[in-house]
């Protein structure tokens, strides 16, 4: 009876599957032909075949042949049909079920598209296999992804369409096959095999098809409700594997490097990276920009016969404290720039104190600096308390200069691995990366003006009247001065109605986060990108960018805890480590960045978390019972702590070491 099943089975999977290059080809066929009296189909979410899967309607060049397939694929039926194969349990069933798939992939593979009009339904089916997700089929994922890499052109953007128009759960169940058949082979062979670079660039497929979703969403939804319209969250085409420590990034990045372009590299991939792996790969890029800029400041100094050539290899900044911190900085930044030499690493001196730069000094400066450009007094920056963050002051002055010392500034921060003290909404990191600011972003910083554009939005054609808006705006052009601007050419002749009411919130969008601080912008920009503007950069999503340059604000001090090394006598069991620990989780917040602050010289948290510092933070004794205060080497985040007798010394002493925690000198 069971032989009787298993032929049974084995008939069913074997005809099921290869009947789909002669029925799938015909039908499409037809399809096809009927396409053409169709029309436009339009955009929107449509439900397609019997099984009431709903599925995305996008506009493009295949949109009607993947519209047709869709409607006519009855998803619902496949997934029984697959599920009531694989529940028979029988060895020779899925081995006549691979086999048939494993014809199939092989069919596509050998035809053209003008061959194998029934190309999208035959993959729509292929896809559905459960076998792809099973470790003891993992060759026939291999074989799969192969054949996706080998797809002609025309071929690969049906795909991209065809997966775009996949529902979100089926999109990222997809996503999560590749991911998994990457991690396990890397895991298990540990190297990288045909079948990972394979699935790698697969996956480019669903990365893309998940963005086109997206952009169709937002195209079709309204204004107020163009937040979180991405199928699959960014974050899920992160690989365990590729961003494990264990991970040979260096190589990776070698490779990429290599003058030779047929070795493989995650870089070029690089949305399986995660932000920490990102900024790794980041930092390794500017230390090779910086190797570089010694060998070639030597090469100047000994070949160019010219006296005045700097031969020093870092760029050094001697600076006073207080109100003299921006202009000793402006001076030297522009002297940099001039001489081409914002690129060598950086090495700060305050006059009048003897710390050595290691890293710690740089900390410092940073954080001094930071409060003395974004202070509103200095006039650059505008500061919401309600909203906590900063913006670009609208301006008539002309303040290009300080404005692009904000961008080097930063720009040098991250060139040389340092976390900024600022407040920027996320829009800021958007423009950066060259994404165009909505009317979603101006919720961030402007909540009011948010709030009511999107009640405007909703009003009748007679609230509106009532209103008595039309395309203009106030500004603010000075210090206090007032002017009204036109959003378009003629703007106050043209009353807002209904039926131009979202132009109106779309130019009032544009106006508020582009046109009204376009000069102080494109200073601000054309200063980040001096130093800003490598390869590995580009990677970089607005949240991950914003997290790279301001660092996080979420505390995990009890992972600083479990990573921390002990030094000089001290173990995580002695009794002053204990009491300090206790100390520091009894503190409020407020506290917890003020130790922060003290032991690594900035009270955010970097991008990998406070569990990976660089170098690691280190808890040593610095004599016995005394009434000296902890000190702390920021270059090294190390900290000195005296073995005090009793916990409430050691809370006293703690306590004045962080109020007074600011300077430099040598011990």
């Amino acid at each position: 009876q069971d032989g009787v099943v298993e032929g049974l089975g084995g008939q069913l999977a074997s005809t099921t599957l290869e009947g789909t290059l002669t029925r799938s080809s015909r039908e499409d066929s037809d399809a096809r032909r009927s396409d053409s009296n169709m029309g436009n189909i339009g955009e929107g979410v449509g439900v397609g075949g019997e099984s009431g899967h709903a599925w995305l309607r996008l506009k493009g060049p295949h949109e009607q042949i993947v519209s047709t397939v869709l409607e006519r694929l009855d998803v619902a039926a496949i997934t029984d049909l697959y599920k009531a194969i694989v529940s028979l349990h029988s060895p020779r069933v899925l081995y006549a079920l691979t086999s048939a798939s494993e014809k199939l992939v092989f069919f596509i593979m050998s035809s053209t598209s003008v061959a194998n009009p029934g190309f999208l339904r035959q993959l729509s089916i292929l896809l559905l296999n459960p076998l792809l997700a099973d470790v003891e089929f993992h060759r026939l994922m291999a074989t799969t992804c192969s054949m996706l890499v080998g797809l002609e052109s025309d071929q690969r953007e049906a795909v991209v369409h065809l997966l775009a128009a996949q529902p979100p759960a089926e999109l990222h169940r997809l996503v999560i096959v590749l991911q998994q058949y990457i991690t396990i082979t890397l895991y298990q062979q540990q190297a990288i095999t045909q079948g990972v670079e394979d699935a790698t660039k697969s996956l480019k497929l669903l990365y893309e098809a998940n963005d086109m979703a997206a952009a169709a969403i937002q195209a079709t939804s309204s204004l107020a409700s163009r937040a979180n319209t991405l199928p699959v969250p960014y974050a899920e085409f992160y690989n365990d594997a590729v961003n494990n420590e264990d991970f040979n990034l260096k190589e990776d990045f070698r490779r990429w490097k290599s003058p030779s372009r047929s070795e493989f590299s995650f870089c070029n991939y690089p949305y399986v990276y995660d932000p920490a792996s990102k900024a790794r790969v980041l930092q390794m890029e500017n230390q090779m920009a910086q190797y570089n800029e010694l060998q070639n400041a030597l090469f100047r100094g000994l070949f160019s016969g010219n006296q005045q050539v700097d031969l020093c290899p870092f760029l050094v900044l001697k600076v006073r404290r207080g109100a003299y911190l921006v202009q000793d900085t402006l001076i030297q930044i522009n002297r940099a720039k001039e001489s081409d030499t914002l690129r060598k690493p950086l090495k700060v001196k305050f006059l009048g104190e003897e710390g050595v730069d290691e890293g710690g000094v740089q900390k410092e400066f940073f954080q001094q600096l930071v409060k003395e450009l974004f202070n509103p007094d200095y006039g650059m920056f505008t500061y919401d308390e309600a909203v906590r963050l900063h913006w670009f002051r609208a301006s008539r002055l002309n303040m290009e200069t300080e404005f692009e010392l904000v961008g080097v500034l930063i720009g040098l921060a991250i060139y040389n691995s340092h976390i900024l003290e600022f407040s920027f909404p996320l829009v800021l990191f958007k423009k950066l990366t060259g994404m165009r600011p909505c009317f979603q972003d101006i919720q961030e910083l402007f909540p009011d003006i948010h709030q009511n554009l999107s009640k405007l939005l909703q009003m009748s054609e007679e609230a509106i009247a009532a209103c008595g808006l039309n395309f203009t705006v106030d500004m603010e052009c000075g210090f206090g001065e007032i002017e009204t601007v036109d959003l378009k050419p003629g703007g106050a002749q043209i009353n807002v109605t209904c039926e131009n009411c979202r132009e109106y919130v779309d130019l009032y969008t544009q106006h508020l986060l582009h046109h009204s601080i376009q000069p102080q912008y494109a200073a601000f920009e054309r200063g980040f990108l001096r130093l800003c503007n490598g390869k590995a950069l580009s990677w970089f999503r607005p949240q991950e960018l914003e997290l790279l340059a301001c660092g996080g604000r979420q505390l995990d001090l009890e992972a600083l805890e479990n990573a921390t090394i002990h030094d000089d006598g001290y173990t995580r069991d002695s009794q002053v480590v204990r009491w300090f620990w206790e100390t520091v989780h009894a503190m409020d917040d407020e506290g917890k960045r003020r130790l922060l602050f003290f032991v690594t010289g900035s009270d955010r948290v970097p991008i990998k978390g406070l569990a990976h510092l660089n170098p690691p933070h280190v808890i040593s004794k610095m004599g016995g019972d005394s009434d000296r205060l902890p000190t702390a080497h920021t270059c090294f985040n190390h900290l000195l702590l005296p073995a005090y007798t009793s916990k409430e010394m050691l809370q006293d002493r703690l306590r004045k070491a962080l109020e007074y925690a600011e300077g430099f000198g040598l011990l």
